[in-house]
């Protein structure tokens, strides 16, 4: 069974950074260093498992080696696995008799495991170093300068390779600890990396954009720990290598849960040969997810996959989830009204707006203010523009109180409209009420002031063009666009129907900026007025 969110879309806008890093060191590493490893092992298996006595000799050793370190259940292992290697160079000597056929290192991949782990013990290792071999028990003289040669030769053609140097073994983590860290940028297969890169993907990029970068990759290489520490509290004691990237990319799986909480998220499922889709609470993966991890690992049979990680790194995840979101709890609210999923976007500001306009018609007034603020700022962070009447119902209701950011953000925000996205009676008269009651003062700039004034001007309101110039005059009397101002008012005046007052400013301008194109135009015969 799988199941996997398929809710958030990356904005490439702000890229998920961290998240493509990692893909794209886990598969550099991969196809670039791992790749070509395998050819390098399976010499050394053949010459050990198919040509040499080695086993013979070494495994009943390991499995006494075992036992007096109280590992009695790896000891049976190892005894059974020389069982059934006795049985299988037996057949391959009597095929060989019989028709000459030689066996091959396919005949032996059943007890290959059991070669690996004894292969992987540094410290068995190293008493098979030591003068006396007592490890070896009771041995003649032939047999034994049998092993010498043969375990002289298998040392000279056994190279550890990278994914064993840097591929964590849980009774050697502490020794090694280096290898905590370093197992989960590692894979056995191709199926392996890019089954986990394409989680890593889909899952990742929805966590960092609401975490951040640095915080994502923190959390990222710390479930990846946590995994590892799960792992080894009930296998403290294996030989058998884990490595990949799946218990931190559980991780980020469990971060998913709970960061995303009760939110509903859009998730594909597949089992056996049916796939669909579901809308569910994000929050209610994280035991679903849990849950499967566990029934696996109890009930699913023999398998190379790491239950205990995933079962950590999604714990993992969901704690270092649940820190964040109690330490950090507006920083994530911003995130989110920051990072709206597409699909969402227009059900989520008809709501707003069903429920602001509902509020207005009940004369519920704050309730409409809240909603109208959360319908422009939700607009905004997504790199859209408000709906004119919006922000006309919001500036009236953040009249009452004047000195407010928002009653300023949203009086400039209705004044810089274009021409024709709302009624200009109606741009004007926000600039009188804004101008009247905003505390301490009106938060225009000279820029804005000569702007407003040129539209006031040139459509139908040429007096309240009058008042800003004056102000102007005293505030910006050097501003370049002055002159055009002046001659915009003049011409407001005359097609309002009130001449003497247009040939007042045509004055002013040949009074007050005698050099001005302004003046030079209306200074031409047949330019007057």
């Amino acid at each position: 069974m799988l199941i996997i969110p398929v809710d958030r879309k990356p904005d490439w806008r702000r890229p998920p950074l961290i998240t493509i890093f990692l893909v794209l060191v886990n598969l550099l590493i991969y196809f670039g260093i791992q790749w070509g490893e395998r050819s390098h092992m399976e010499p050394a298996a053949n010459y050990y498992l198919v040509e040499s006595r080695l086993p013979e000799f070494e495994f009943p050793a390991y499995a006494r080696y075992l036992e007096s370190d109280n590992k009695t259940a790896a000891a049976t292992s190892m005894r059974k696995a020389l069982e059934r290697w006795q049985q299988i160079r037996a057949r391959a000597d009597l095929a060989a008799a019989r028709n000459g056929k030689t066996a091959s290192l396919d005949d032996y991949g059943q007890i290959a495991q059991a070669w690996y782990v004894l292969d992987a013990d540094t410290a068995f290792s190293a008493l098979m170093q030591q003068p006396k071999l007592a490890v070896l028990g009771t041995i003649d003289a032939d047999d034994l300068a049998v092993w010498k040669e043969q375990r002289e030769h298998y040392s000279l053609i056994r190279k550890r390779s990278f994914t064993e140097r840097y591929a964590l073994i849980p009774a050697q983590a502490f020794e090694r600890p280096v290898t905590l860290i370093t197992h989960m940028f590692l894979h056995g297969s191709v199926e392996h990396v890019l089954g986990n890169m394409v989680f890593l993907a889909m899952v990742g990029y929805a966590v960092e954009i609401l975490l951040g970068g640095g915080l994502f990759l923190l959390f990222y290489l710390a479930s990846g720990l946590l995994s590892a520490a799960f792992y080894l509290l009930f296998r403290g004691d294996s030989m058998i290598l884990s490595l990949g990237a799946s218990g931190a990319i559980s991780g980020v799986m469990g971060m998913y849960t709970v960061l995303y909480g009760l939110r509903r998220i859009r998730f594909f499922y597949w089992f056996l040969f049916y796939f669909d889709f579901f809308t569910a609470p994000a929050l209610i993966m994280l035991p679903i997810w849990v849950g499967k991890e566990a029934f696996d690992l109890w009930f699913g049979g023999p398998s190379n996959t790491n239950y205990y990680a995933h079962i950590g790194g999604l714990l993992g995840g969901a704690l270092l989830a649940l820190l964040y979101r109690l330490l950090a709890r507006r920083k994530l609210e911003q995130a989110h009204a920051n990072y709206v999923a597409p699909a969402d976007d227009d059900k989520l500001l008809r709501t707003l707006q069903q429920s602001a306009y509902a509020a207005l018609s009940r004369l519920d007034f704050e309730r409409a203010r809240r909603d109208f603020s959360s319908l422009v700022s939700k607009t905004l962070a997504q790199k859209r523009t408000p709906q004119p009447d919006w922000l006309l119902q919001l500036f009236n209701l953040s009249k009452g109180a004047p000195s407010s950011s928002a009653f300023h953000q949203v009086a400039a925000m209705l004044l810089r409209l274009p021409k024709g996205a709302l009624d200009e009676e109606k741009v004007h008269q926000v600039y009188l009420d804004y101008v009247a009651r905003a505390a301490p003062r009106p938060s225009l700039s000279s820029e804005q002031s000569l702007a407003l004034a040129k539209r006031f001007a040139l459509n139908g309101q040429p007096q309240t063009a009058e008042n800003i110039l004056q102000i102007l005059m005293v505030t910006a009397r050097q501003h370049q666009q002055l002159p055009q101002l002046v001659h915009c008012i003049a011409r407001g005046f005359i097609a309002a129907g009130r001449h003497d007052k247009g040939q007042q400013y045509q004055k002013l301008l040949l009074q007050q900026f005698p050099t001005s194109d302004e003046s030079r135009l209306i200074s031409s015969p047949g330019n007057r007025y």
